[in-house]
């Protein structure tokens, strides 16, 4: 070959490449031929082929020479009848065809075109778009007659099979309405449940029951073993709601007995009414069909690009819900400031219902609350849900003279429709509602100078009904709406991330995020909330990069500190963490970050987790579980690909009583079967070795891990060893009605082993391992058993170490749960115990695990007053705060624990529960705020607890005095004791460094109590 006709073939190919989209066949493509012999019409590029009979009115679909849909047709059904009229009826058909030629869905197109005139008087035209390069069709249809039809269902293609040829584990996976529901996967003979979600009227229930065969946006059939598959769904969204429709197979891995592609919801009247566009394809890996599918649907509404940085940071829902007030919210800026605004994290942002400072008007609030985040460099983020209705109806709509009853949208009688939050919807046709959902924008978005917008129910602007523009339906309706908001977000001065929370899948082009699910606190069925959220997730990673710039896994709560007792355990979290972090690309923390405890802060923290998040992809799964439909658990197995080339896979079990053994083949990531790779673990950063063709483990129950897979080497360290497996273990007391829960379970390796405490045990408790010599240990690791439910009981402990005559508190807690890690300097000992302080029914424990890591270290009490009796009072509210006075060993002061409950009678405080740290003048007084953070009342105990707070203060002066502040300014003072927050005390002068003091006038001025020698309970770390 000459070196001229070398480089046409290289710049050729370098063009076919940037044409085809990820996972399109690279093979050279034949040019689409469209021709007819006699009746029957064919299309066929060298992939698919379409057949058309015109004596029937029916056509086929093939792969190569698989028939994947046979006989099928076209229909659509009139307004208020249903009367379903076919290209099968009584008709004269004719066929035509045209060059569409190059555009963003291929290259050399052609459009067939299927005219079926029916006997009854309207004209069914199909048309069939095929490209060259392209495994898929685009498809649509339109309805014509000489005088006006109201449509209400149009149905381009449908036919009673659809099939993909051989298969031994053939599955449907199908998309719900709005992330109020749930992605899904199902054998294709038993497709299971659904809640079938829709349009939710005021009042209307859900239900669990049998699948009705709808997917809305987007639907597959696939095989899980060879991957090939069907994908089918909406092209365009720009006139209706688009569906698909499966029946079940007959048989395990039979054809499907119905599919269809259509249009409904609303209705559309005239001489000529069309559908929207739809893809039909076939892809050999159905995952690269969907991924097809989101690349194809931008060309006809592109995603809305965001050139900024992938939003990292905070939002207050799930640390405050309807209690962010600035007193929490300014002190939370500022801890993230000092903490993590160096690590990326970079958001601040508000959530419904900001109460900011007490006087002020909203939009003040907001912009006093959006200067003082960008006064620290960091970007500020709000909340909106624009439309509903909130305002009795009989109100003004701001800036014009209509009612917000005049935009409500209506029912056919004229009566205002409530949505499933109880609220009225805004008819985003009436140039009233209209003029709203731009002063919304402008007023509580753009003026207060935000940068990211939440915008929630937003699916409410999708409802049918009876419009102001009676032309138009819910698809447009909601789609002039998302423009009006879009648009003027686009135009603020400022760059604004839009990002949708429930909303629809599809039309996506008004928005640069999405969420994937619903709120993550919402569980379905057997579902825990955290894995509903990894399994939508999972389910759409494709639409990350295709249809939004960024996917959006919801909120990540290492603790959920406001769930008290309650909250969530460290494997919890992390399962939440690798669905988050592996979820594409957007990441804020919904906890109480001040009072998260120093294993889940690791996660935080972690450099490499974080750079995953700001790469801005998602993992897909390797293999589909029937989740969802069939209530089975989340994939195991999720990967992505890092810009160098180094795989990541999350591994996940989502049972969390048993272990999983789990293999990962690396020809299933795209890697070489035959080169030996590099693997590291991401949240333990230790190497877990070199592997070639695949890597094995058996997770533990409710293990989640991330690991790296390269090619390059790792200096990162191998697991430290277990010191703890095979010693000595005792404990005060064991389970006697039966073998099998004796101490030596807590050594012997096993999570399906455990040790029990005596029946009728439940305090003072205690569990030791003996080492049989002084041994180093820095870190030490708890597994609580979960009763078969993660239904733990220890309530408050101590561990402790063995100094040689004594044990030594090493530090003190509420709560363990699945898996509590330990970290502190390292500690020469023989022993170390877990001291149960406090449990609520027998204690359990299924493993204790020791380990002495290189260059671990952590925190470890320093000062403590804990282990004297306490009293326990409840007096924080209005003006009245309480203090205790400290002084302090060293210059830093990482963490400190107080002992706090609420005393709930019928309701809980009106405010939060601030702790301030302070200096302190040579008279005692406050001189210099230096730390504040604030509690949630929701689910503080009832008796006094220990409640660790992390004020990670450092440069601090030890000849000062210092003092922790309680207060609650904004809970009302009725006199009563009952429904509010309380402190333990002791009045025996528990502590010499300092003592506890009142103020009755919001701290205006303090007095000291009962002579100096009362002291709040409490410990300080070092």
């Amino acid at each position: 070959m000459s070196k001229q006709g070398l480089k046409v073939l290289l710049l050729f190919s370098l063009l076919l490449s940037v044409l085809l989209p990820i996972g399109a066949r690279t093979t050279f493509a034949a040019p689409v031929s469209i021709s007819q012999t006699g009746n029957i019409v064919t299309a066929a590029n060298g992939t698919i082929t379409v057949t058309y009979d015109l004596s029937t009115g029916k056509g086929t679909f093939k792969e190569g020479t698989a028939t994947l849909i046979s006989d099928f047709y076209s229909d659509y059904a009139l307004d208020g009848s249903s009367t379903r009229y076919k290209s099968t009826d009584s008709a004269s058909r004719s066929a035509s065809w045209t060059t569409i030629g190059t555009d963003g869905y291929g290259t050399n197109g052609k459009q067939l075109t299927i005219a079926s005139a029916l006997a009854s008087g309207s004209t069914i035209t199909l048309r069939i778009t095929m490209y060259e390069n392209r495994s898929y069709i685009i498809s649509d249809m339109t309805v014509s007659k000489g005088t006006a039809q109201t449509i209400n269902f149009l149905e381009p293609i449908a036919a009673n099979n659809l099939d993909i040829g051989s298969g031994s584990d053939k599955r449907i996976y199908t998309t719900p309405y709005t992330n109020n529901y749930d992605f899904g996967v199902a054998p294709v003979n038993d497709f299971g449940n659904s809640q079938n979600g829709d349009d939710r009227p005021y009042g209307t229930g859900e239900t669990w029951s049998a699948f009705n065969g709808k997917s809305y946006w987007v639907a597959a059939m696939f095989d899980n073993a060879s991957k090939k598959g069907v994908v089918a769904g909406a092209a365009t969204t720009k006139t209706w709601k688009s569906m698909q429709y499966l029946a079940p197979a007959s048989s395990a891995n039979g054809p499907l007995t119905g599919f269809a592609v259509y249009n409904a919801g609303g209705k559309k009247s005239g001489t000529s009414v069309s559908s929207d566009k739809f893809f039909l394809g076939y892809f050999a890996d159905y995952r690269v069909g969907l991924e097809t599918f989101g690349q194809t649907y931008a060309v006809g509404e592109p995603k809305l690009d965001w050139s900024g940085d992938v939003p990292i940071g905070f939002n207050t829902w799930y640390a405050y819900y309807t209690y962010g007030t600035a007193d929490a919210m300014l002190p939370m800026t500022d801890y993230f400031y000092s903490h993590l605004k160096s690590q990326g994290y970079n958001y601040i942002n508000l959530d419904c219902c900001y109460k900011g400072v007490p006087g002020q008007t909203p939009v003040q609030n907001m912009e006093d609350f959006a200067d003082y985040v960008h006064s620290k460099g960091m970007k500020a983020g709000t909340y909106s849900a624009p439309f509903a209705i909130f305002d009795p109806l009989t109100d003004t709509v701001p800036t014009t003279l209509y009612t917000f009853g005049d935009i409500a949208l209506k029912d056919a009688s004229g009566n205002p429709i409530k949505s499933y939050i109880n609220t009225y919807i805004v008819d985003a046709t009436h140039p009233g509602g209209q003029a709203y959902l731009r002063w919304i924008m402008q007023t509580q978005h753009i003026d207060p100078g935000f940068d990211y917008v939440k915008l929630d129910f937003i699916d409410l602007g999708m409802y049918e009904g009876s419009f102001y523009d009676s032309t138009k339906n819910g698809m447009q309706a909601y789609r002039i709406g998302m423009q009006i908001m879009r648009d003027t977000l686009l135009a603020a001065p400022q760059d604004i991330y839009i990002n949708e929370s429930i909303a629809p899948l599809l039309p996506s082009g008004y928005a640069h995020g999405r969420r994937t699910g619903v709120d993550t606190t919402i569980g379905l069925e057997s579902y825990p909330g955290i894995e509903r959220q990894a399994l939508n997730t999972a389910a759409s990673w494709w639409t990350n990069g295709t249809l939004y710039a960024y996917n959006d896994a919801d909120m990540l709560f290492p603790e959920s500190v406001i769930d008290g007792f309650n909250k969530v355990t460290l494997n919890e979290g992390t399962l939440l963490s690798t669905a988050i972090i592996m979820g594409g690309g957007h990441l804020l923390i919904g906890d109480n970050v001040p009072f998260i405890s120093e294993d889940r802060m690791k996660t935080l923290f972690n450099s490499d987790l974080l750079n995953l998040v700001k790469a801005g992809k998602a993992a897909r799964p390797v293999s589909m579980t029937n989740f969802y439909h069939k209530l089975e658990h989340s994939p195991t197995a999720v990967y992505l690909t890092a810009a160098n080339g180094d795989k990541y896979i999350g591994l996940s079990n989502w049972d969390m009583n048993n272990s999983k053994p789990t293999t990962v083949t690396f020809s299933d990531l795209g890697l070489s079967s035959s080169t030996t790779y590099t693997l590291t673990e991401l949240y333990s950063k230790t190497k877990l070795g070199t592997y070639s063709g695949s890597y094995s483990r058996t997770l533990k129950p409710g293990e989640s891990i991330i690991v790296r897979v390269s090619p390059q080497s790792s200096t990162w360290p191998l697991a430290a060893t277990n010191l703890a497996s095979g010693k000595t273990a005792t404990a005060s007391s064991t389970w006697s009605a039966q073998t099998g829960y004796e101490a030596s379970k807590l050594t012997d390796g096993s999570q399906a082993t455990r040790w029990s405490g005596e029946s009728g045990t439940a305090n003072n408790e205690w569990v030791e391992v003996d080492f049989g010599s002084s041994t180093s240990v820095n870190r030490v690791v708890v597994n609580e058993h979960a009763y078969g439910s993660q239904n733990f009981q220890i309530d408050t402990y101590t561990l402790q170490y063995w100094n040689g005559s004594s044990y030594v508190n090493l530090t003190k807690g509420f709560t363990i749960g699945d898996r509590r890690v330990f970290d502190f300097p390292t500690v020469n000992t023989s022993k170390i115990r877990l001291y149960i302080n406090k449990a609520r029914f027998i204690p359990s424990i299924n493993e204790i695990e020791a380990y002495n890591v290189s260059g671990n270290t952590g925190f470890i009490i320093d000062q403590d007053n804990s282990n004297t009796s306490y009293s326990a009072y409840s007096d924080i509210r209005a003006g009245i705060q309480r203090m205790q006075t400290f002084s302090i060993t060293q210059s830093s002061l990482p963490r400190l624990d107080v002992y706090l409950y609420e005393s709930y009678v019928n309701k809980v405080p009106e405010d939060n529960l601030y702790l301030d740290i302070v200096q302190l003048d040579a008279n005692n007084n406050p001189a210099q705020k230096l730390f504040s953070a604030s509690l949630n009342p929701n689910n503080i105990p009832g008796a006094a607890t220990p409640y660790a707070v992390y004020p990670r203060l450092t440069g601090l002066d030890t000849t000062k005095k210092y003092g922790l502040i309680l207060r609650s300014p904004q809970t009302i003072d009725d006199s009563s004791t009952n429904n509010k927050y309380g402190f333990a005390y002791n009045d025996s002068n528990p502590y010499a460094g300092g003592f506890e003091r009142l103020s009755t006038n919001g701290g205006a001025s303090w007095t000291t109590e009962n002579g100096g020698t009362r002291d709040l309970i409490f410990t300080i770390y070092k």
